[in-house]
């Protein structure tokens, strides 16, 4: 290209941008004048309650809030929505939010929150709602943006946010609480399966009694599971440390992709646990039940191995690889670390 040619390619090309300067360009989150926080704001309560039979299922979703659900003793779904709508001024933000109707939809043992609210551009409308419902209800309940707490339930609880922190306390059912976002945790929960997942945030999970299959993972940050009887538990973490304290059960699976891996039995473990713990790059701690027998199978690829514990070793001693039988039993000890030291007692 000339050099006359580059000069007008050049004044194209700004003049171009000097035109898209001049538009008016939205993004996610944001307008011409600012972030959505600075927008006018019209904040709007909302009270109703609803006839519910015990047993049955209450559903409710949100684009943008938080969602709080207590169980207590009634036979009522009373529910507080607060309303809050953003605009360009004050006035339209009222408007917005005067034209949101909360409602009830009732479809055989399932009762459902429905919200039927306007679709504008350059406007922004949330609802966060607290729930008061039966104690036995079973829970579906999901926000786009927004934290959820549950608590007091007898039933199935379903949680899932896309961005926020997630809770759930006092249930007995199967209990799900997933978070794409933001923390997790569970605590005095069990009588059916236990699934705690996020993809950005810890992982906490305590005082499960009588579960199936306990599950915690997080794809980045820590997990920490304590006091849990259950047939079988698995915690795991891709980028942060596995603690696991007070555990009760046949079948154990811990690992980190990358961090320390603890795991201490209570003294009540069955005898022949099965247990698999790995690390990608870390440190592993066992504390074994008192009367555990079975096999044992311990190797690191950068670091020691030591057990406390009397083996009857195959083959040679390591100080990388352990392979041998702890009195007679049916139980195993799997536990291998790419780069860190492995602990047994």
């Amino acid at each position: 290209m000339t050099r006359m040619g580059r000069i007008i390619a050049l004044v194209v090309v700004t003049a171009l941008v000097s035109s898209v300067g001049g538009c008016i360009i939205v993004h996610d989150g944001e307008w011409d004048g600012g972030p959505w926080s600075q927008r006018a704001k019209f904040e709007r309560t909302v009270e109703l309650q609803q006839a519910m039979k015990a047993g049955g299922t209450l559903v409710v979703s949100t684009a943008s809030g938080s969602i709080e659900t207590t169980g207590q003793e009634t036979d009522q779904v009373q529910v507080v929505a607060k309303i809050t709508a953003r605009a360009a001024t004050e006035e339209e933000a009222q408007q917005l939010a005067e034209q949101v109707q909360i409602r009830f939809q009732e479809a055989g043992d399932k009762l459902e929150i429905k919200a039927d609210k306007p679709t504008l551009r350059r406007s922004r409308i949330s609802i966060s709602y607290n729930i008061i419902t039966p104690r036995q209800t079973s829970l579906d309940c999901e926000s786009a943006s927004g934290s959820l707490k549950v608590q007091d339930l007898t039933g199935n609880v379903n949680a899932h946010t896309a961005s926020g922190s997630v809770e759930g306390a006092r249930i007995k059912g199967t209990v799900r609480l997933h978070s794409s976002s933001g923390s997790v945790h569970g605590d005095n929960v069990g009588g059916g399966d236990v699934d705690l997942d996020t993809a950005s945030g810890g992982a906490r999970l305590s005082e499960v009694s009588e579960a199936g299959t306990c599950r915690a993972h997080s794809s980045s940050g820590p997990v920490h599971v304590q006091h849990v009887q259950a047939q079988s538990i698995r915690m795991d973490s891709g980028s942060g440390g596995v603690t696991g304290e007070d555990l009760n059960c046949a079948n154990l699976k811990a690992g980190s992709g990358s961090g320390h891996v603890s795991v201490a039995f209570s003294p009540s473990a069955p005898n022949n646990v099965v247990a698999d713990v790995g690390s990608g790059s870390g440190g592993i701690k066992v504390v074994l039940p008192p009367g555990f027998a079975g096999r044992v199978d311990l190797s690191v690829g950068s670091g020691s191995v030591h057990i406390d514990q009397p083996v009857t070793v195959r083959g040679d001693i390591g100080k990388r690889h352990i392979v041998g039988t702890i009195g007679e039993g049916t139980g195993s000890l799997s536990a291998h670390t790419g780069s860190g030291s492995i602990d047994v007692r």
